[in-house]
């Protein structure tokens, strides 16, 4: 009952904002015409051009492939004023052929997953070093000098801290599709059920700094995880440049490097990297609503990542086209509100979004937050659950589990429930981080770059809004290419987000006004 009542409350404020209720155009906006909006095959063939510019690193000659694409297509759909706010940073890039990152321990090769991100140079030609194992219950006295080997830290055991429950288990929620597919609620996934948050459990680790503050010569990081889904896995948190060069090893590689270690044996661990000068830069483009260029114009932020390893980390963009496209099929003086496209590329920068901070669009002109009245994010669109089975990595056969973040109010919650329902999405569950979820529990921490809708922090815009993020599973990966993508769910999603983009560009801001928790006596 609760949701009909949103929902009622949801269709009498959408068209608000329209200045003739008439309009030819005004259910368009909340009502998706399958002739302006994204097919799933058109989705496919956007996807090829990111799959093959894989990985895309802000910088590379694949980043700038995708940028350029993009901004094309911006334009062809009407975007006016595209300008890239520019800088400069060193980036560290190695090949991404493995015979450029190896390890030679106690005199034989083994086989490396991957590199360290951004960890140095020195390793050009070898580091010969004594092997030292790091126990995390009892860490050795120095590492200095050494190539440390440093195993993952398992899982806790319960009863779990609210840090644990929030980042690594399934979450309350207002609504989910699906229902009968998750695990229980705030209880350890085993990845046999899904490597969703095992995987980022062991990433969010942040093993590198161990290396780093120990004065290591070189690291080696063991993952407790099987080759298929350690190989091209992407250092996360990107760590800023510094000199302690890394490989990462999958548990079958692992394990007699350990043993090495512990018995201190001597091994030799090469990267071939190499850091220079290049540019950055973020693009901002607005498609015109009627008042665009007055003082009377408001805005819709559209924002998320661009740089990133995978299909999917990040093509949130291809979901902010389908936005756009859609509502160039709305001549300007219809619009009511401006579309305005913010594509971040500091998502696997060095030092991440403070590493560039002061430089961020926002930072440099803050001026563009005063006509924001709204936002949507968007994020790892497409994604497919997998599981580890003896040491293979499996399709589950679902959709990745995926969250549609709103803030608190009862007319975006309603049009968000609505609209994932209608577009069929997937195993999504709407989320409003802000109060208790229908079994009063915490729901899932809104994530990435859409976070600054929310209030409270130093960055934050404090806006009616909606966010879209796939949990990325297999997805952290190189590896993960186009063919672990799913078309059909890319635009059910795309769609999903348009219409909820219709609400924020419709609706009288006072009835989507984002309202605090009132906690009862």
């Amino acid at each position: 009952m609760k949701e009909l009542t949103w929902l009622a409350v949801a269709a009498l404020s959408m068209t608000a904002a329209c200045d003739d209720a008439s309009d030819q155009y005004t259910e368009k906006f909340t009502n998706i015409d399958s002739e302006w909006a994204v097919t799933a095959d058109e989705g496919y063939e956007w996807a090829l051009l990111k799959d093959a510019n894989l990985p895309a690193m802000t910088g590379s000659t694949e980043w700038n492939n995708y940028i350029a694409f993009l901004e094309e297509k911006l334009l062809e759909y009407g975007a006016v004023d595209l300008f890239r706010n520019r800088w400069t940073f060193d980036r560290w890039s190695t090949s991404e052929d493995a015979g450029s990152w190896t390890l030679i321990s106690d005199g034989d090769p083994v086989r490396v997953a991957y590199y360290a991100a951004n960890s140095g140079v020195s390793a050009n030609d070898g580091i010969t070093a004594e092997l030292i194992y790091y126990d995390h219950d009892n860490p050795p006295e120095s590492i200095e000098g050494k190539i440390v080997v440093i195993p993952t830290r398992p899982h806790p055991e319960p009863p779990y801290s609210e840090n644990y429950k929030i980042n690594f288990t399934f979450n309350d929620y207002e609504w989910r599709a699906n229902d009968d597919t998750y695990w229980e609620l705030f209880e350890r996934v085993p990845p046999e059920f899904s490597i969703t948050f095992d995987i980022w459990w062991q990433l969010r680790q942040g093993l590198w700094k161990i290396a780093v503050d120990g004065n290591a010569a070189g690291h080696v990081i063991v993952y407790d995880m099987a080759f298929e889904r350690t190989e091209g896995l992407y250092t996360f948190g990107v760590p800023p440049l510094h000199e302690s060069p890394g490989v990462i090893l999958s548990r079958e590689d692992g394990a007699q490097v350990i043993e090495d270690a512990k018995a201190g044996k001597t091994a030799t661990l090469t990267l071939n990297a190499a850091i220079g000068e290049s540019e950055a830069y973020q693009t901002i483009a607005y498609l015109p609503g009627k008042d665009y260029g007055t003082p009377d114009d408001e805005q819709i932020l559209l924002i998320n990542h661009t740089d990133g390893p995978s299909i999917t980390q990040d093509n949130g963009a291809l979901g902010l086209l389908a936005i756009v496209k859609y509502f160039s099929h709305i001549p300007q003086e219809h619009r009511p509100r401006t579309l305005t496209v913010f594509l971040d590329n500091r998502h696997y920068y060095p030092g991440m979004e403070g590493g560039a901070h002061e430089v961020s669009w926002l930072q440099r002109y803050p001026e563009a937050k005063d006509k924001l009245v709204g936002m949507i994010q968007a994020e790892h669109l497409g994604e497919m659950d997998y599981r580890e089975v003896d040491g293979r990595v499996e399709a589950v056969g679902l959709a990745e589990q995926s969250y549609l973040w709103s803030r608190n109010n009862p007319v975006l919650i309603g049009a968000a429930v609505g609209a994932a329902k209608r577009h069929g999405w997937e195993r999504v569950q709407v989320a409003v981080t802000e109060r208790p979820g229908i079994n009063g529990g915490l729901q899932q921490a809104w994530w990435g770059v859409g976070a600054i809708a929310l209030s409270g922090c130093g960055t934050c815009l404090d806006l009616p809004g909606y966010g879209l993020g796939g949990y990325l599973g297999y997805y952290w990966t190189s590896k993960a290419g186009i063919e672990r993508w799913n078309k059909e769910l890319f635009r059910n999603q795309a769609h999903t987000m348009t219409e909820l983009t219709g609400v924020l560009m419709t609706a009288e801001l006072e009835e989507i006004k984002p309202q605090e928790l009132v906690e009862s006596d």
